[in-house]
């Protein structure tokens, strides 16, 4: 009998039928075998709502969660998610289809009100432009409401808006409490369904375990979703810079072996795409380790002043180069000669390099782009140079 339970349903039932035993089919076993997948099966392929550096992610029916520690930039780096999902490309984040913009649900249950509406006028809008005012983002607060509420208006948003994507802000405020494995189980499977039902990306926005060593998701809810979920997305505020970083870290399909830095402008107060800063490492532990007293090459490359540099996080054949411009309008300081050697050190300190062949390097490109250009003093014949838009004629200069 082992032997034959190893054989194909159809087959057995076959020789059962013929030998005139009763079908041994039931309602359970009826339903079982509609969800048989074979090779033939005839499915639709996986549809990406996003790629992350060219790479899907984001995928219809599925879940996704975006963890991190308390403030450590999750809505913030939901806003460009979502500014995407109307602009079509907010930094790395590039909405996978030309069409019209993809329908959001943004459901916050963590913050006020009215910084619900701050990140929406101040964040969310100012990134995207978008050129149907409101009429594809839907922005819900339920903070005042009690979780049995929460629940019940969230199934019902989604089953009504039909959203593209649902931003949920934060999961575990549509339950009592987070660590009942009964009622983890239930809302996992309900947000299972609903994503699958809808053919909706739902994004399950949850918090670590609070210790430094420790970044777990928080609570039996956090256990349930990591096994169940397409994909996992971390956030951290570097820890001594003004830097937010993004990183996959688990998935079923795609491998984004990028991670995405980001900064806030301080006169627009937008996220604008940065280089990796110098980062303090973690043990094993993940607890925080003192620096190389020996730096490799490119924890001396992640040290130079960003204030400089032109970042184009895309390229990877070139990921960064310096603004000469700025930097040699700075070094001169209002001046329009230098000596060479005195604008060298100059330069050399506002830009952190410590290697000058990298110097080097920068100082032709400033010359081939004609930024400066070099002089001879007329008297001494020492090596000067001049700003290349100075209007003050060489023989003028204050030597």
């Amino acid at each position: 009998m082992s032997d034959m339970m190893e054989e194909p349903k159809d087959l057995i039932m076959g020789q059962l039928l013929q030998a005139g035993e009763p079908s041994p089919l039931t309602p359970d076993v009826i339903q079982l075998l509609q969800r048989r997948i074979t090779p033939e099966t005839s499915l639709p392929s996986m549809q990406f709502l996003f790629r992350m550096f060219g790479v899907p992610c984001f995928p219809r029916g599925e879940l996704v969660v975006v963890a991190g520690k308390a403030k450590s930039g999750k809505t913030l780096f939901l806003s460009l998610l979502m500014a995407a999902s109307m602009k079509q490309k907010i930094l790395a984040l590039e909405r996978n289809t030309d069409e019209s913009p993809l329908r959001v649900m943004w459901y916050d249950t963590e913050q006020s009100e009215q910084s619900t509406q701050d990140i929406l006028v101040n964040r969310i809008y100012p990134l995207a432009c978008p050129e149907d005012g409101n009429e594809s983002l839907f922005a819900f607060n339920l903070r005042c409401k009690s979780w049995e509420e929460r629940l019940q208006l969230f199934s019902a948003g989604v089953a009504y808006l039909k959203p593209d994507l649902v931003v949920l802000d934060g999961v575990r405020d549509l339950l009592a409490d987070i660590n009942d494995g009964v009622e983890a189980q239930r809302i996992t499977e309900m947000l299972m369904t609903l994503a699958q039902t809808h053919q909706c990306c739902i994004v399950c926005v949850l918090h670590q375990n609070k210790s430094d060593s420790d970044h777990t998701l928080r609570g039996w809810i956090g256990t349930e979703l990591t096994n169940k979920v397409f994909e996992v997305y971390t956030c951290e505020k570097l820890k001594g810079y003004a830097t937010f970083k993004v990183k996959q870290e688990h998935t079923r399909k795609h491998d984004i072996d990028r991670e995405l830095y980001y900064t806030i402008d301080s006169d627009t107060g937008l996220p604008e795409a940065c280089a990796k800063p110098q980062e303090q490492p973690r043990d094993a532990q993940g607890r925080w380790m003192s620096r190389r007293q020996n730096p490799t090459a490119s924890e001396k490359w992640e040290k130079l002043n960003s204030h400089y540099i032109i970042h184009h996080p895309e390229n990877e054949q070139q990921p960064w180069e310096w603004n000469v411009r700025r930097l040699f309008s700075d070094a001169f300081a209002g001046k329009d000669v230098l000596p060479y050697n005195t604008l060298m050190g100059i330069a050399l300190g506002l830009s952190h390099i410590n290697d000058k062949d990298q110097y080097y390097a920068a100082y032709r490109k400033a010359i081939s782009e004609n930024v400066i250009r070099e002089v001879r003093h007329p008297s001494t014949g020492q090596q000067m140079v001049m700003l290349a838009n100075s209007r003050l004629e060489f023989e003028d200069a204050p030597f």
